[in-house]
């Protein structure tokens, strides 16, 4: 009988020591391999109390801040400026490698070259554009950005200038050399000037970007940001209560697409004149498929207050009045005796924001 028993219990003592060393196999696997089956028991809690931005490890890719919407408009009207002063300059290069009648090659390529200074200059602009108002809400002051690059701009055109001096210095060569009695004082004066437009560029781009200028463009900043952004809200809002926001977002995002397409195209013939071209036409698509963000987005169409035109304007520093300077916050608004600079336009505005108001009850 017992050795029934025991010849019983053998079998079932080898089971239970087969399913301890596969189970103690299973926890050292499950421990060294983190099979992502469990990720809230693989995933590690935030290393630092604070878990803001400033995370532990390497920092995210995107540590700026967004853009407004209206801010990615500005973006878009830069870069297309950009591209079309990108455009003239290709084109000016183009010149410079062309035969032209009747004129020497100097002042073929001297004609180029004007081209493709106005070109660069053209390009300033739009980077100043692209780089300061394109960057709202991402940068502290897009305001002074664009204001600063003014000097740029002035200095490209003192090239251009220079340019312009040379083309006419080589008007007097070659079959036109009776000209150069002319040509060659008046090129002169030309260049001279240039030379003090060079100058006085980069004499501006430092007082634009630095003392009373600086702190103007910063102050402005401050106001224009909230501004658009608050007025982005305002027709988003309405986008959402009308139901068109994102019908409108979607054309305009198709169509945009549609433009920069064909701009793709155009840059993909080589052609001259018309491959140019076609970076602009790329950027203009781009913006329009930008501007649905103008009627369709976050903002304030996911809640808050009905009305976020009538608060931007009883938010701002300058349209407060008497010793309502906001709710416990006089930021700059001084002790307030007398109504601000923008009080009648808070005024002339009032319509417009009860309608605002109204339509926003009425989405709700």
């Amino acid at each position: 009988m017992k050795r029934t028993n025991s010849t019983r219990r053998a079998p079932v003592m080898m089971a239970l020591a087969c399913a301890c060393v596969l189970g103690m196999m299973a926890g050292c696997s499950s421990s060294g391999s983190g099979s992502g089956t469990r990720p809230p028991a693989t995933t590690p809690p935030p290393s630092n109390g604070g878990g803001g931005d400033d995370g532990g490890g390497t920092p995210p890719p995107t540590t700026s801040k967004p853009t407004t919407p209206t801010g990615q408009i500005a973006e878009g009207a830069g870069n297309t400026v950009t591209a079309t002063g990108n455009a003239i300059s290709e084109i000016g290069k183009q010149i410079q490698g062309a035969n032209l009648p009747i004129v020497s090659d100097a002042t073929g390529k001297a004609t180029g070259q004007v081209v493709v200074d106005a070109g660069n200059t053209v390009a300033a602009l739009g980077a100043g554009v692209r780089d300061g108002l394109g960057k709202m809400g991402a940068v502290d002051n897009p305001v002074g950005v664009t204001v600063a690059s003014t000097g740029n701009v002035v200095t490209q055109t003192g090239h251009t200038l220079s340019s312009t001096g040379d083309l006419v210095n080589s008007l007097g060569q070659d079959q036109l050399k009776v000209l150069s009695p002319v040509t060659t004082p008046v090129g002169a004066v030309i260049n001279h000037v240039a030379g003090g437009v060079q100058q006085l560029g980069e004499k501006l781009g430092d007082k634009l970007s630095t003392g009373p200028v600086a702190q103007l463009t910063g102050q402005t900043s401050k106001v224009i940001v909230p501004l658009t952004s608050k007025l982005t809200d305002t027709t988003q809002a309405l986008g959402a209560t009308t139901r068109l926001g994102a019908p409108v977002d979607n054309l305009l995002t198709k169509v945009g697409g549609v433009v920069a397409h064909t701009g793709t195209h155009l840059s993909a013939t080589k052609a001259p004149v018309v491959g140019p071209v076609g970076g602009v036409v790329t950027e203009v698509g781009r913006t329009v498929a930008a501007a649905g963000g103008l009627v369709h987005g976050e903002g304030n169409a996911a809640g808050g207050s009905g009305n976020p035109l009538g608060g931007l304007l009883g938010g701002l520093p300058l349209t407060q009045t008497g010793g309502q300077a906001g709710s416990g916050s006089d930021k700059g608004a001084g002790s307030g005796k007398t109504g601000g600079v923008l009080a009648p336009v808070g005024g002339l505005l009032a319509p417009v924001t009860g309608l605002v108001g109204t339509l926003g009850a009425l989405g709700r």
